[in-house]
Formats: structure tokens, C-alpha cells, sequence
């Protein structure tokens, strides 16, 4: 038997704008995706998948799963094998709804990892995960889109760097948040699609090259004052460029005719305000998840308990040292 755990994660800094070669900051976080994977008892294959609900499959091996994501990381696998196996991502969710959590880029994660390792075991030549070659199968999940980010992420751990190459491969690099600084993630109460952001904001590019030239040029800066401040500990410097993004991102939602800062997350983003912290949506916006940072603890909880009180669900995480682990049954957690 064998597992493998990978993280989800937050993104503080960067959206949109990573999609032309800016910078992002991503934080994995300690909510897991758990895959688990033996030989099968009866030569068919069988998949137990945990999420919003509990689905149960059987099919042949070599067969498609029904699942995409699974059937992206089996399907070159030659010859088929015959396994059952469990893929737990309940973690990042809240009853039905998606968290903004990556949650799909943590499954891919976990179950390459987990099945890699099983198909060694069988002798079948499958290589070590990659996460090139990871964010490449997660883009074919997606039509194409996405920069990555997420699933750099889950696969690296910690806080990260991330942007894309004009060859359009990830760099990848290892940031610290200043030791005084918090954050607690807040969910507005309804999941969000990042493809169809995404694809509005993509034409709206296409459609005024001139205009959104100006504004990703404005958040592209920021990013960078982000990532500088990240580099050289400065607290006040990280909390005024992360502050200054969500007041951007709100802008160009404007701009574009989409909601990116939803009502709900407005109404969060003063109550923040109110408490002297800073706030901003996290991923593609539309809904879901926001992000508050402080270099006040005091000021962060009681931010986190008003709007609880509120009717907003706080999501309590920390940071996720570790990426992508497997280990094989009884050996324990392995990076």
C-alpha cells in the first residue's frame, strides 16, 4: 500500500497578472489531499473518491475511470494495472462547496505521487513527478488554461515565488512572510469559476491591448514591491503592496465587467479596514476565498471573530512546510 499527502493552497499576491510574467505569491497550507493506492484483490480496478460527495467506481483496468484527473496521470501507463484506491480531498472543502483551496491541483498531486510509486513497485517504469510535467497535465484538465501556480504550490510547499518564462515554463523560487505577520483566509460563502474569470479577463486583453497593457503593468509593480519586501523582511512594505493588489484587482474587475471582488468580500474588506488590517480576494475572486494579513496578532483575531460573528466562514490554516509526500504503508511521511 501507498500514499501520498499533497497541500492546497492561498494566493496572496500576483493573480491575473502572472499570466503575462509577473510575479506571484503562493502559500501552501496545512489542509491535505490524502491518496492511498494497493493491488487490486480481484483484477478490477476501483476508485473511492472523497470530496463534496463520496463516489465509488469500478471499471477494468486500462479502462478510463470517469474521473479526468485520474485518467490524465493512468492512461500512458502500460501495461494497465489492476488497483484499488481511496483519494480523500474533503479537507478543502466546506459540505458541497469548493474553498478556493486548489483542490484540484492537490489531487492531481497526491494521486500522481501515490500511483507513481505503486506502479514502481509493480515494475513499471513511471518516473518521478515533475512539476513541470505536473502543471502541463493540470492546463489539459483545464482546456488549457491557468498559470500553474497552484499546482507549483502543492507539489513545492512552504511560501512561494512563482512565474512563467516567455518559454511559458514555471520558475519557481522560496520566499519567507516576515515573522510578525499573520493571515487568515475567509471564506465569502459561494465557490467561484477561475477558467471563466479567467477567459473574460483574456478577452477583455484582446479587446483593449492598449488599456489592459496599463493596468498589468500597474499590478505587475506591485507584485514586484511584494516580492522585494518578502526578500528583505519589511512587514509595513509587504502589507502596503498586498493592500494596494486587492484595491487593484478590484479596479480591474470594474474594468472588465466581471466581479472579481464580489459584494460579500467588500463588505469583509471594510470590516478589515475597521480592525486596521489589510485584505484582498485570493485566486481569481468571483467568490470564495480572501486573504487577511497583519503584523498584529491582536487586531487578526479580532478581525477573524467579527466576521465569524457575521456569518463568514474563517478559514483557520497555517503554512504547509512541506509539498507533495509519499510513503509506503508503516515508513512514514518521506519528502
Amino acid at each position: 500500500m501507498f500514499a501520498a499527502r499533497a497541500p492546497g493552497k492561498v494566493v496572496a499576491l500576483g493573480e491575473y497578472a502572472v499570466l503575462d510574467g509577473a510575479p506571484a505569491v503562493v502559500l501552501a497550507l496545512d489542509r491535505y489531499v490524502e491518496a492511498a493506492i494497493g493491488p487490486s484483490a480481484d483484477g478490477a480496478c476501483r476508485l473511492v473518491t472523497r470530496s463534496a460527495e463520496v463516489v465509488e467506481r469500478q471499471f477494468a483496468p486500462g479502462e478510463a475511470s470517469g474521473a479526468p484527473l485520474i485518467d490524465l496521470v493512468t492512461s500512458s501507463v502500460e501495461p494497465p494495472l489492476a488497483w484499488a484506491a481511496t483519494i480523500d480531498s474533503q479537507a478543502l472543502f466546506a459540505g458541497s462547496s469548493k474553498l478556493g483551496l486548489g483542490s484540484s491541483a492537490a489531487v492531481l498531486c497526491a494521486w500522481a505521487g501515490a500511483f507513481g510509486a505503486f506502479a514502481r513497485s509493480c515494475g513499471v517504469s513511471v518516473p518521478q513527478p515533475q512539476v513541470a510535467e505536473l502543471i502541463a497535465l493540470h492546463r489539459q484538465f483545464q482546456g488549457g488554461k491557468g498559470s500553474g501556480l497552484d499546482v507549483a504550490a502543492s507539489f513545492t510547499g512552504g511560501a512561494i515565488t512563482f512565474s512563467l518564462q516567455p518559454s511559458g515554463l514555471p520558475q519557481i523560487g522560496s520566499v519567507r512572510l516576515p515573522n510578525s505577520v499573520g493571515f487568515a483566509g475567509i471564506f465569502a460563502g459561494r465557490s467561484a469559476s477561475t477558467p471563466g474569470l479567467v477567459a473574460h479577463y483574456r478577452a477583455w486583453r484582446r479587446a483593449r491591448p492598449r488599456e489592459a497593457a496599463a493596468r498589468v503593468g500597474d499590478l505587475s509593480a506591485l507584485a514586484e514591491a511584494g516580492v522585494q519586501a518578502l526578500r528583505s523582511g519589511n512587514a509595513a512594505a509587504w502589507l502596503e503592496a498586498f493592500a494596494a493588489y486587492g484595491r487593484g484587482l478590484q479596479e480591474l474587475g470594474d474594468a472588465i465587467g466581471a466581479e472579481i471582488v464580489t459584494a460579500e468580500h467588500r463588505a469583509i474588506d471594510a470590516e478589515a479596514r475597521r480592525h486596521g488590517i489589510a485584505y484582498k480576494v485570493s485566486g481569481a475572486g468571483g467568490g470564495d476565498l480572501g486573504l487577511a494579513c497583519a503584523d498584529d496578532s491582536g487586531r487578526l483575531e479580532a478581525f477573524r471573530k467579527s466576521v465569524g460573528d457575521r456569518g463568514f466562514r474563517v478559514i483557520n490554516v497555517s503554512l504547509a512546510e512541506h509539498g507533495l509526500v509519499v510513503a509506503q504503508h508503516g515508513a512514514g511521511w518521506q519528502s
